[in-house]
């Protein structure tokens, strides 16, 4: 029986490539953004503290010019936030970009694969038919030396 090969495997070959690549690119995005997600967290409970301790220092006596530079730097972590969330937003948009291309490459794959699958299959059925052939051959040969022998 004569071994398949499917002519178009390179055609194949390349979309599982692809679709590996995807997969790549969207467990990138997905670490990207728990990443940044991590650092959004950090920076709010770094807001938290700079709270408390801001209504620490005020029960306490201190300057101005302390609870000023206080004030001050928990805007400039406010800022951080506000830049972190938006951070958030672009890497859950690049999520969803990478999660619909990955998509799209699989179901490009699966369609390769299911051409080589059905060519396989027909593969395998014309070689049964040669084999059909050659055996009713064989039988035929044989039938005819028995009727001519007696």
């Amino acid at each position: 029986m004569k071994s398949f090969r499917f002519h178009l495997q390179r055609v194949l070959d390349v979309k599982e490539k692809e679709k590996e690549q995807a997969e790549w690119a969207y467990g990138h995005s997905v670490q990207v953004k728990q990443q940044e997600e991590a650092t959004l967290y950090k920076l709010v409970n770094r807001r938290e503290g700079m709270a408390e301790a801001l209504v620490d220092m005020q029960g306490d006596s201190c300057s101005a010019a302390q609870l000023l530079a206080v004030t001050k730097y928990q805007q400039v972590v406010d800022r951080q936030i506000t830049s972190q969330k938006v951070k958030i937003i672009g890497c859950e948009k690049e999520v969803q970009r990478c999660q619909n291309k990955l998509y799209g490459h699989m179901q490009e794959t699966k369609l390769w694969s299911t051409l080589r699958e059905k060519a396989e299959i027909k593969h395998q059925e014309f070689q049964m038919q040669l084999e059909q052939k050659e055996m009713d051959e064989i039988g035929v040969r044989r039938y005819h030396r028995r009727v001519n022998q007696g």
